[in-house]
Order: C-alpha cells, then structure tokens, then sequence
C-alpha cells in the first residue's frame, strides 16, 4: 500500500511541476480522458459495446485582437456521440461525433456559430496485463479535419475561435495505465498522456499542439454510486494564425482538479456529473480559464 501511495504521488508531482513551464492556454483545448470517464475499468471488456452522449460547457476570456481594452467571453456549448467496441478483449476502437456551439461576447455584443466539431478515430491496445485488473495499453487517435471551420458571419468568414471546428487534420499517439485496488475491487487508479499533434487549415491556422496528463481514481460507494476524483494536466504550444506568427494570448499550461459521480441508473446505463476547476494556471498574456461542466449518459452493452 505504501508503495501505491507513493506512485500516485509522485505521478502528481510530476504532472504538477509542468505547470511551471512557461505559455498560455490554447482557446477552449479539452483536457482530460473521455475513454475512460466512458468505459471506466471495463475498456477491454470482451465484445463489449459503450455508447455515450456527452454534454459539455468550456468557457475562458482573453483580451480582444483588435483592443487592449476589451474582453472578450468564449463560451462552448458542446455535444459529443461516442461508440466503442471491443475485439477480443485487446483492441478496443472508439469513434467520437462532436457538435459544438460557440458564442463570443465582447463590449455586449455576442456572435455565435453552430456546427460539425472534429470527428475522431481512436485505438486503444493493451500491449501488458499482468492481472485481470491492470494493464497497459497504447493509443492512436486520428482526426480527419472534417469539422465545420469556414463559417461566415455577415458575408465574411468568421473569426477562428468562432468556427465549431479546426479545419486540420491531427494525430493523437497516447499511452495509458490501470489497476484496481481494494477489496473486491472496489476502487481503481488510471494514468494517461496523451499528444495531440494538430495540421493547418485552409485558412493558414495553426493550433498549437498539446500534451495532455491524466491521473484519476475512482471507487464505488453502495451499489449504484461511483465517486471519482481526477487531476487533469493540458500544455498546449501558442498557435500560429499564419505561418511564423504566433498568437500572444494563445498556449500554456493548466492543472485541472475534476470530480465526478457515476450513478448507475440499471445494470447497463450510467449518468456522468462532474466539473473541471482550473487549480493551477501558468497563463501567458492576458486571459483566464474557467470551471468547465461535464455532463452524460453511457450504456454498455
């Protein structure tokens, strides 16, 4: 048990001392693990189907391009469907569906823009599992850029913070680790890292590229209740609105703490509540993160 102790700690602290590295937050950039706030522990399960419809609210505020003086409020408003199914109790895919509303409020006035998010393939393959509850698997997530990201507003093209998507294909290699611990197995610790290498679109943008840390633990309380408690680690690069320009209030690095409940609703279907609250910021520039809401349903079958 010591040594269990002692592991997540020191995982903790080295997730936590990347905070200090210099940048700042890229505009509303996810963090943490959807696999897993999905599947859980059951990620390979033999021939196991998960379905999941996930609501999601990100916001942040920055200081406006075009006047140092005005503040602008993003808000996003996001909706993800999300299927997995397992092979063999190894290879596990998971196709992700996003649609995303985005609003922008500056000086009272607001735009927004509604649309076809970045859809995602992603593989996960246990490489090691030296019992039936742990294991270690590898990662590949691929995005084909396919979401909505040349959207115009009064006959021009919107601002890039704007469009519901990216417009840029990308690539997501990841590695992540689980055990169950306790009696019966009643709770179970994971860790994941996660890069997020993003293209240019069709615009000449670039988002800056992410590394992405996730450290959770997760236990059942009575028979229908799970309680879960996760530190969510993002470091994004400053994005590149052309080629050789960097954004100055784009990048950077933050510690999210996120706690979750599980309410199981039937032996197949799950209710998901939990928020992200920013704990520690390194922020370049002037803008601030702000405590996301997440949201959703998940039925296994």
């Amino acid at each position: 048990m010591h040594q269990k102790r002692s592991f997540v700690l020191f995982v903790f602290l080295v997730v936590a001392l990347g905070v200090s590295r210099e940048g700042r937050a890229c505009s509303l950039c996810r963090c943490g693990d959807p696999t897993f706030a999905l599947t859980g522990s059951q990620i390979f399960s033999a021939q196991a189907w998960h379905v999941g419809l996930d609501f999601g609210r990100f916001a942040k505020d920055q200081v406006a391009e075009d006047d140092p003086l005005l503040r602008e409020e993003e808000v996003e408003d996001r909706v993800t469907f999300t299927v997995s199914r397992n092979f063999g109790g190894r290879l596990t895919l998971i196709g992700r569906l996003p649609f995303a509303h985005r609003a922008i409020t500056a000086g009272g006035e607001e735009s927004s823009l509604s649309g076809l998010s970045d859809p995602e393939l992603q593989a996960h393959y246990r490489v090691y599992s030296p019992s039936a509850g742990s294991g270690v698997a590898l990662s590949l997530g691929l995005r084909p850029g396919w979401g909505k990201n040349n959207a115009q507003l009064d006959g021009e093209r919107a601002e890039e913070h704007l469009q519901p998507g990216t417009g840029a294909a990308g690539i997501e290699p990841g590695l992540s680790l689980w055990r169950t611990v306790g009696a019966e197995d009643e709770g179970w610790l994971f860790l994941s890292t996660v890069g997020r290498f993003n293209g240019r679109n069709d615009a000449g943008y670039h988002y800056g590229d992410v590394a992405l840390a996730n450290l959770g633990y997760e236990r059942k309380f009575g028979g229908r209740v799970n309680a879960a408690l996760e530190t969510n680690f993002r470091y994004a690069a400053k994005d590149e609105p052309q080629v050789g320009e960097e954004d100055p209030n784009t990048g950077g690095s933050v510690l999210y703490l996120s706690p979750r409940l599980v309410i199981q609703i039937d032996p197949k279907v799950s209710f998901r509540l939990g928020v992200q609250i920013p704990v520690l910021k390194d922020l370049y520039g002037d803008q601030d993160e702000k405590v996301n809401l997440l949201t959703g349903f998940a039925v296994r079958f």
